[in-house]
């Protein structure tokens, strides 16, 4: 696994993980999506009519080999 805390420790990140330009970004779906002007990840819909997204990321599932204790 990837996951580290950040300088500060005060955000977890994955190194292996990256959010993917908002062009090959499949449309109607719910996504994650990172805005323009605060670079605030949501969760929502990317239509492609305008320009308020920059980036997006599949939305992450549990583990089939029920590593999560489920």
């Amino acid at each position: 696994m990837s996951t580290e805390l950040n300088k500060e420790r005060t955000v977890a990140v994955d190194r292996d993980y990256y959010w993917r330009p908002i062009a090959t970004c499949p449309g109607g779906v719910k996504v994650q999506l990172i805005n323009r002007r605060y670079g605030v990840a949501v969760y929502g819909n990317n239509t492609g009519r305008d320009a308020f997204w920059t980036h997006w990321a599949p939305l992450p599932v549990f583990r089939k080999d029920n590593e999560d204790g489920k």
